[in-house]
């Protein structure tokens, strides 16, 4: 049962001389401050005090600059030792939502807070559709509705299987002296060899130096733009494709050659054409669970693009982040081309969690040094915490099974999200073979 009490300071309304007091923070303490605690609850006694105190100022019950009660007068009124109460207060010191004057007490802050989370604040309507706005879009809907092509799984999926919470208790027991440095420039040792192992395991044998790990996938591919392109420089992208790469590309003033994908594949007749005119430095391309058709690339077809990247002279960067959810028989560029001219880009935010920002590349030992050079410069190293979690949790035995369940459940809900986009009157655009994406569209009359 919750105990509702109110801790209040004895009322101080004149000063010694019988005048009003000028002091305006005295003002609150005519006020209660109702801190409400269950001593059966999970969380501890020192986060119900200080959450009870930060809901009051945020609803306006304390304003800023008023005077707390006591931390002593506190505890005697709700029971608890000052021990408690103290740290309550602390933890607010800490988060700047109150503030403490030696000799005089602890103080709501002068600031407001701003209240209204991201999630409920009114977005203002785009201007225009672009990539950048598609990107930006899919996180306005905040934790409790997934945005249509957002391309992440929904919070509970993770949730249900420990697996995370499990990882960061067993990092949380290493030793202090380990996890406070810098870490090395490519990344936390351990968990480069076991993505090099499972590398090997799986495509073309491939050594931990030649894997350099980053802040997600999405930084891997801006290290690979910052390192060979310059403002100008042409290059090939998949159309329709990944929204936030065309945003990169567009901010770093890049020429983009967009290359059509249908159902049918990709335009590699477009591709050579390009290649032949503009002479690109690089191209992306997802090869396996495109986003957003849900396609994988005939092995013939991966073929012919390599052959048409050696004829012109440019790198492929293989956007692979979705691979895990595939069939072990599906193409892979890398490995056809044994890591030569083929950049391979992969991250942990669909099979481990989406907030844990931990990525890499694989790459031939030729570009590592200069990508290891642009990491550094721009960024300095990764978080080797996260990228310990990472480990952890990728070494558990758990993780197949767990792997295997998301297949299972993102096979059924296409089934279902199909069924509904065809009932709705939309026309389904490929046939998506696995993975998290399905597109349909409306019929254009010719």
């Amino acid at each position: 049962m919750a105990i509702m009490k109110k801790a209040t300071t004895p009322r101080r309304a004149k000063n010694g001389a019988g005048k009003p007091d000028p002091d305006p923070s005295r003002k609150q303490n005519d006020d209660a401050l109702a801190i409400s605690i269950d001593r059966s609850a999970k969380e501890g006694l020192v986060q119900q005090v200080a959450d009870s105190v930060k809901t009051q100022i945020e609803n306006g019950t304390l304003l800023p600059g008023s005077k707390l009660p006591s931390v002593r007068e506190t505890a005697r009124l709700l029971g608890i030792s000052t021990f408690t109460v103290a740290a309550a207060y602390d933890l607010l010191v800490a988060r700047f939502v109150i503030s403490t004057r030696p000799g005089s007490g602890y103080f709501v802050s002068s600031k407001a807070l701003a209240t209204a989370p991201m999630a409920t604040r009114v977005q203002a309507p785009p201007t225009s559709i672009s990539d950048f706005w598609l990107s930006l879009d899919v996180f306005n809907y905040g934790r409790q509705l997934t945005s249509p092509g957002c391309g992440w799984l929904p919070d509970s999926w993770y949730e249900s299987e420990e697996l995370i919470g499990d990882a960061m208790r067993r990092v949380a027991r290493i030793k202090a002296q380990k996890l406070v440095g810098y870490g090395h420039p490519a990344g936390y040792g351990q968990l480069r060899q076991l993505v090099a192992h499972a590398l090997s395991d799986q495509h073309h044998a491939i050594t931990s130096d030649q894997i350099i790990l980053t802040h997600g996938a999405t930084h891997a591919i801006d290290l690979v733009l910052r390192t060979f392109l310059q403002p100008g420089d042409p290059v090939l992208v998949e159309s329709p494709g990944y929204s936030n790469l065309h945003g990169l590309l567009s901010r770093y003033g890049c020429q983009m050659l967009p290359v059509r994908r249908t159902a049918a594949g990709l335009d590699l007749e477009a591709v050579a054409l390009h290649a032949e005119k503009h002479r690109p430095k690089l191209m992306f391309v997802t090869t396996v669970l495109h986003n957003p058709l849900g396609t994988t690339l005939r092995p013939v077809d991966a073929h012919r693009l390599l052959a048409i990247a050696d004829k012109y002279d440019f790198l492929l960067v293989e956007d692979d982040i979705f691979r895990a959810f595939s069939v072990t028989t599906a193409p892979c560029l890398a490995s056809m081309d044994g890591f030569s001219r083929v950049i391979s880009v992969n991250g942990f935010s669909k099979t481990v969690a989406p907030s844990l920002r931990c990525g890499y590349l694989a790459c031939g030992l030729p570009y590592v040094e200069e990508l290891l050079r642009t990491k550094m410069v721009s960024g300095l190293t990764t978080s080797e915490i996260g990228e310990r979690i990472a480990f952890a949790h990728l070494s558990d035995p758990r993780q197949r099974r767990t792997l295997s369940r998301f297949k299972d459940r993102l096979a059924g809900m296409q089934v279902s999200y199909r069924r509904a986009l065809e009932q709705a009157g939309l026309t389904i655009l490929a046939e998506p073979e696995g993975g998290m994406f399905i597109s349909a569209g409306w019929r254009v009359a010719p």
